[in-house]
């Protein structure tokens, strides 16, 4: 092995030493080098970083390895002198792999921020930037030849924040590396400049650094290879919050990501770009929609792939391919024997999505009630965190975990159909045992410390919506009702909920803010209801607000309101379609083009409904496919094309789990597809499922956006 790594450094005496005290012990273990931290950089000693780059089942030598800086002006964003979501990847140190039978690579770190770099040395911009790491061409025929490089050998990876990069930091770059990394980031990727980017900022950059911590949990970074499942235990930090000796199983789909990875690993180890495995690949994997992703506004149409990278990001971005022949054309490069990363799939699937099934058979709280049983309504707080209402009778309680699925909070609030977060981040939670709705403040808001507040209600409250003014709602069955709880979010006390409507219809199980302060409810009947402020004699007046209904689908279910105050409406019942409502104040109809035709999409009696940044719509199907029997969930364009499989036989987004009849769905500021379902009586479901990166990123929570006039857009 040559570990010769560090020929070329700069700056001071003091630097110089540092670096030569760091390369030393680097060196020393180069023979076993180290995969994890152990401690945080010294700001007096360099820290050594490296990896390896390995495609299929021989290391690849000769690739130029480049580190970036992630971009800092927008998605996809590289050099800012291009402009916002533009530029080429900004550069911070470049080196080789090394031609010593593994592909190594290393660069140095300046202990001191700001520095000018050179050589495989870089230096933490005042900015702290995210870094990541390209390896590009070589020999991948493990030959030693000099002459070999194949162009379309593209492999990535991510280290982190600059700032917090260990020393001793390790990537293995493999195509299942480069899957992983590719299905976590895929939102903030532009295919044409291969640069990643997010704004630099709060929500944004929060989000891609969410994205990050995804990647561990669908490749082991230090060997390169799929995880099959990882236990996340709760932490101590959050055992106050009742998660005490909580476990999380993490288990991604290992057999699509190995798939994915032999697929490109087949145009990898070959001499050239041109090689057959190349080209086939090339052609098969077409570009999406530009209008339905997070670059709609950076270029008319996507180029067809030139390089692995590339293709992998279309394979994702439009997981059907084109259609069935193409898929399946993707699907055959990977070799039905001696395919490199195993397991692998024996059949074709019906699309690329990824996902990661987080489930749990902890108990918590006072109740000892289970950690996730049951999972009726999802919302994602300020920070990407995912909060689950659970409809365990007697004994449910509402849980949090992190966005890369560390359990945080369990609080045995009763079964729950329903939840919200409002504009301070209280968390809502509807409780059907005890009949309250209760008020809990993480304390993660500056000013608003940690504590529970109970609202008792009159009625069973079944959903919540919090508005952009603090406002917070429920509504009720019994009465048909909607209950209003005024300044909610900065009460003090109890405040006595105040009855606004009173006809709702037989089960208003969705409620959605709109920009105006108008409140959308779903009634369970063939009509849906706009809640306003209104005046003594207008129809359906109650305590200062009216009512008036809309005629649609029959047995309305889920609601989400767009950016115009339009609302798509979901029918679980003999309409099994979405429908699409425009107008204003007392005047809304279906817009021309809607209802969706049957199986559109692999609409499926679909249930709870979303947007993701891009208005593309999202819905979870609560029927099985009747040839697949899986359920499904379903995207289509807010013009009413399909982005997913027509059909209820073999349509919709398909994966390897059920969601166990999909109940609530929703999208994080990061691009991730959360999916719920509460199972059957006899087999109760205690997992959540998340799609990786699949939607375009949307602003969280709702109410937040709707105060400070981000909602529903790419945060």
């Amino acid at each position: 092995m040559n570990c010769n790594y560090f020929t070329r450094l700069t700056g001071s005496k003091r630097k110089l030493l540092a670096l030569l005290a760091s390369s030393a012990v680097f060196m020393a273990g180069c023979a076993n080098m180290a995969t994890t931290a152990t401690s945080s950089n010294s700001l007096d000693v360099a820290a050594a970083i490296g990896g390896r780059v390995h495609g299929g089942n021989q290391p690849v030598g000769g690739a130029v390895v480049n580190l970036y800086y992630a971009g800092q002006t927008g998605m996809g964003s590289g050099d800012p002198s291009a402009g916002p979501g533009l530029g080429a990847p900004i550069l911070a140190a470049t080196t080789t792999s090394a031609n010593d039978g593994t592909g190594s690579f290393s660069f140095i770190q300046d202990p001191i921020n700001g520095e000018t770099t050179t050589g495989n040395t870089f230096s933490c911009p005042v900015n702290n930037p995210i870094v990541y790491v390209v390896a590009r061409g070589g020999n991948t025929l493990n030959t030693q030849d000099s002459s070999v490089n194949n162009a379309a050998s593209v492999f990535i990876g991510v280290y982190g924040l600059c700032n917090q990069i260990a020393n001793s930091s390790f990537i293995d770059l493999s195509e299942v590396t480069t899957v992983a990394t590719m299905a976590a980031l895929q939102q903030y990727f532009n295919p044409g400049t291969e640069s990643i980017g997010a704004d630099g900022i709060a929500a944004s950059k929060q989000a891609l650094v969410n994205s990050i911590a995804t990647i561990s949990n669908l490749v082991n970074l230090a060997t390169g290879t799929a995880r099959s499942a990882s236990q996340i235990s709760s932490q101590s930090a959050y055992f106050g919050n009742g998660a005490t000796a909580v476990t999380v199983t993490a288990t991604p789909d290992t057999a699509k990501i190995n798939q994915l990875a032999n697929i490109i690993s087949a145009c990898v180890n070959n001499a050239a770009a041109s090689a057959s495995a190349c080209t086939t690949l090339f052609a098969n994997a077409t570009p999406p929609n530009v209008s339905t992703t997070s670059r709609p506004y950076h270029a008319p149409a996507f180029a067809p792939a030139t390089d692995v990278l590339q293709a992998v990001y279309y394979m994702l971005t439009n997981p059907t391919n084109g259609g069935t022949t193409n898929l399946q054309n993707l699907f055959s490069l990977s070799p039905a024997l001696g395919a490199p990363y195993q397991p692998t799939l024996s059949t074709a699937p019906t699309d690329w999505t990824i996902s990661i099934t987080y489930s749990s058979n902890s108990t918590c709280g006072t109740n000892n009630g289970n950690f996730i049983y049951k999972p009726q309504a999802l919302s994602i707080d300020v920070n990407g965190n995912v909060w689950m209402s659970n409809g365990q009778a007697g004994t449910g309680n509402l849980t949090e975990i992190s966005a890369s699925g560390v359990p945080t909070t369990c609080l045995p609030l009763g079964a729950s159909r329903g939840a919200a977060i409002d504009t301070l981040g209280n968390v809502w939670y509807a409780s059907t045992d005890s009949n309250n709705i209760y008020r809990y403040s993480p304390g993660t808001t500056p000013g608003v410390p940690q504590a529970l507040l109970a609202f008792p209600t009159t009625q069973t409250p079944l959903a919540v919506a919090a508005d952009g003014s603090g406002n917070v709602y429920f509504s009720t069955v019994a009465d048909t009702s909607l209950y209003e709880i005024p300044a909610a979010a900065t009460a003090t006390a109890v405040v006595a909920p105040v009855q606004i409507s009173s006809v709702l219809g037989p089960l208003p199980i969705s409620l959605m803010a709109d920009k105006t302060g108008s409140i959308w409810a779903s009634s369970g009947s063939n009509f849906v209801s706009r809640v306003t402020t209104g005046n003594v004699g207008d129809p359906n007046y109650l305590n200062g607000f009216s009512t008036t209904a809309f005629n649609t689908l029959d047995s309305t279910y889920g609601i989400a309101v767009t950016q115009s105050n339009g609302v798509f409406v979901s029918s679980n019942g003999t309409s099994s379609a979405l429908s699409y409502l425009t107008g204003s104040g007392v005047s809304y109809a279906t817009t021309p083009g809607w209802p969706t035709a049957a199986g559109l999409g692999g609409i499926n009696t679909p249930e709870s409904v979303v947007l993701d940044g891009a208005q593309n719509v999202w819905t979870a199907n609560n029927s099985n496919d009747s040839v697949s029997g899986m359920d499904t969930i379903s995207e289509i364009s807010i013009f009413g094309v399909s982005l997913t499989p027509n059909g209820t036989t073999n349509g919709g987004l398909q994966q390897s789990s059920s969601f166990s009849g999909g109940r609530s769905i929703i999208i994080d500021q990061s691009g991730n597809v959360w999916i719920a379902g509460d199972g059957t009586s006899g087999n109760p479901s205690n997992f959540v499922t998340e799609i990786v990166g699949t939607g375009v990123p949307i602003y969280q929570p709702y109410a937040l956006g709707l105060s400070n006039t981000r909602f529903q857009t790419v945060p």
